[in-house]
């Protein structure tokens, strides 16, 4: 059996700390999530920065196959995340419950269902970057022998329904803002200014 790498190893520990995290961060949204007008997009926010991080390395090793013309994945890469959050919103603006609980603080539910998607797209990516690539790739970044255009496709396709989620996530965060907005209109309102 071949023995780890030091730097494989570190790639192994980041991501299993990732892993946990966002496992850790879908169980609280099972159990509904404390509302906050930044709060709501902190989770998307982190995983704007995976999806950023795994698209730029897809880039990156199709910039070795292809040239320049890899730089042409930002367009559906930015364009999937858009449609989605533009698609999601109002489904989460119908569907999110809002109860106030013992602490005084608003807590919002929503199903599950798009943090685990977001989770199973994550592994898949990594885990088809690893099968493809070794552990090694994801620490160092050194490009590996092997790199054709089916495997740029599969990482690519995977990038996409990670990209879905990703902008499901920001569609989330708009659509619950959206519909605290509606149901408490005071409380998201700027202070009035003191008279002078």
């Amino acid at each position: 059996m071949a023995t780890l790498s030091s730097s494989d190893q570190s790639g192994l520990i980041v991501l299993a700390i990732i892993v946990l995290i966002m496992a850790r961060r879908t169980y609280m949204l099972s159990q509904g999530a404390r509302y906050g007008p930044t709060r709501i997009f902190a989770y998307g926010a982190f995983s704007m920065f995976l999806f950023a991080y795994l698209a730029g390395s897809t880039i990156y090793l199709a910039w070795a196959v292809w040239g320049p013309l890899a730089l042409a994945l930002l367009a559906p890469y930015l364009a999937i995340i858009a449609a989605a959050a533009w698609a999601f919103r109002p489904v989460v603006e119908r569907h999110v419950k809002f109860e106030t609980r013992a602490d005084g603080a608003v807590y919002y539910r929503l199903p599950v269902i798009l943090p685990v998607l977001t989770l199973v797209f994550f592994l898949a990516r990594v885990g088809a970057e690893i099968a493809l690539f070794g552990v090694g790739f994801i620490a160092t970044l050194a490009i590996p022998a092997g790199v054709t255009s089916l495997s740029l496709a599969i990482l690519i396709a995977l990038d996409l329904l990670f990209g879905t989620s990703i902008g499901m996530l920001i569609g989330r965060g708009l659509g619950v803002r959206g519909a605290y907005a509606a149901q408490h209109p005071a409380s998201d309102a700027p202070l009035a200014s003191k008279p002078a």
